[in-house]
């Protein structure tokens, strides 16, 4: 999971048969959240078996598609630098609320515990979970994984499990969902003491939680016949409030037909890709991999399709930031990806990154990086490439789970899709049917 620039959501979509339940999404200025990446920016890293993260309402009236909740309610999301959108999840019998980041690159559940703010300096402003008040709290059963640990590029989070009603809005309720409380977050350092989100909430697959026998809250809400479909899609605002809405989509954000691609594996919202240009440069028309990530402001491609076009820029790689500086008077074409024979297109003006001053600027197209390649750069030996598999598969075969989640094509050939390219279409992730969706956004009369 990223931790860097958490970008996350939650609402209700589904259409004709109840009313919409969204969850707006504002957005600071591009200068502000700049500010931010620059002062905490590391890439992430992908592996075999994980990725690995650094660190107003508005009431329409529309139809939900296929629900169950027979009426509208509403949830404000807040945005924080940029990427970071944080709403508000209950959890508890009575409720306990907590501002938690809705993240489709990850898919674990944890707020902190009362004792973390004794154990991790950086936790003793967040909202804590004080399991004692709540009559509907159990440990989990015996035999069942206990202890939660997820290792961030920042550092580890530990804690334990513990089962509860999970809440969406007043809703959207799942009895004895399970979740972490965690009772250390030294490993986040400053960015989560600053960040204004208790906890976080995985959008993905049951694969890559650190307890992939457990059921996820999206999933979980259609097995416990909250809501008919598994299914949530997301609109960001550029500069404007965005939206994200669960249960289905919301068809007054967007316009023309739906591309659906299946996905390469059920595990990340990961598909294939057929094209990557960058201008007229052709990057790659190979098959390559394309993570759906909201907890992600940046793209991140594999470094053989990323340096050479750095290097035609004129860009220096700046290891403290993990970017490419360029000159702020560079004219920076448009980046396309193609994705189900829909070709994307991420404006050239939008990817470029300046520092407060407006002195320095930087590409917004970094490296993915992959284990072998983090542990050569930091000087270390890497493990033989057949070995490293062999250990991997182990580690999911005592999970439970018999292959990984990166199909071995897309190993190494994979890449990131944050913010600045979600933002240009309206996505929609289907877990009922581990599909991907895109449609264009509905254009509005001043456009």
């Amino acid at each position: 999971m990223l931790f860097r620039n958490l970008a996350v959501s939650a609402a209700l979509a589904t259409a004709a048969t109840a009313e919409l339940l969204k969850i707006p999404m504002t957005k600071i200025s591009d200068k502000e959240h700049h500010a931010n990446l620059l002062a905490s920016h590391s890439p992430p890293i992908l592996t075999s078996t994980s990725l690995i993260r650094s660190g107003g309402v508005a009431k329409t009236g529309r139809k939900l598609i296929r629900g169950t909740v027979d009426h509208e309610e509403n949830v404000v999301l807040h945005d924080l630098k940029n990427a970071q959108y944080y709403g508000t999840l209950n959890i508890g019998s009575p409720a306990q609320a907590f501002e938690v980041v809705f993240d489709t690159g990850s898919s674990d559940l944890w707020i902190p515990s009362s004792n973390c703010s004794t154990r991790s300096p950086n936790c003793g402003a967040k909202k804590a979970f004080d399991s004692t008040s709540s009559t509907s709290y159990s440990d989990v059963e015996k035999g069942a994984k206990s202890d939660f640990n997820i290792q961030y590029g920042s550092g580890p989070v530990q804690g334990k499990y513990g089962t509860d009603v999970v809440t969406l809005a007043e809703d959207y309720s799942v009895e004895g969902q399970t979740f972490a409380m965690v009772d250390s977050t030294e490993g986040l350092g400053a960015v989560y003491l600053n960040a204004k989100f208790d906890g976080i909430l995985g959008l993905a697959f049951p694969l890559i939680s650190r307890n992939p026998g457990v059921n996820t809250l999206i999933p979980n809400l259609k097995a416990k016949g909250v809501m008919e479909d598994a299914m949530f899609s997301f609109y960001l605002g550029d500069e404007s409030d965005g939206e994200l809405a669960i249960g289905g989509y919301d068809d007054s954000r967007m316009q023309g037909d739906i591309t659906w691609v299946d996905l390469a594996y059920p595990a990340y919202w990961l598909v294939e890709m057929s094209q990557v240009k960058y201008g007229d440069n052709v990057i790659t028309t190979g098959v390559t991999g394309g993570i759906m990530d909201t907890g992600t402001s940046l793209i991140y491609g594999p470094k053989d399709q990323v340096a050479p076009l750095a290097a035609s820029l004129g860009a220096q790689f700046i290891p403290q930031y993990g970017l490419f500086m360029v000159g702020c008077d560079k004219k920076l074409n448009d980046l396309e990806f193609t994705v189900g024979g829909k070709a994307v297109t991420v404006p050239g003006d939008t990817l470029m990154i300046k520092d407060d001053s407006g002195t320095y600027c930087f590409l917004g197209i970094a490296i993915m990086m992959f284990a072998t390649e983090d542990a050569e750069a930091a000087g270390m030996e890497a493990l033989d490439a057949e070995l490293e598999e062999q250990i991997a598969r182990e580690i999911l075969d005592v999970a439970g789970n018999p292959v990984s989640p990166v199909p071995a094509n897309l190993q190494g050939n994979t890449w990131l899709m944050g913010d600045s390219f979600l933002r240009q279409i309206y996505t929609l992730y289907d877990y009922d049917n581990q599909r991907f969706g895109m449609a264009d956004l509905k254009q509005t009369s001043d456009e």
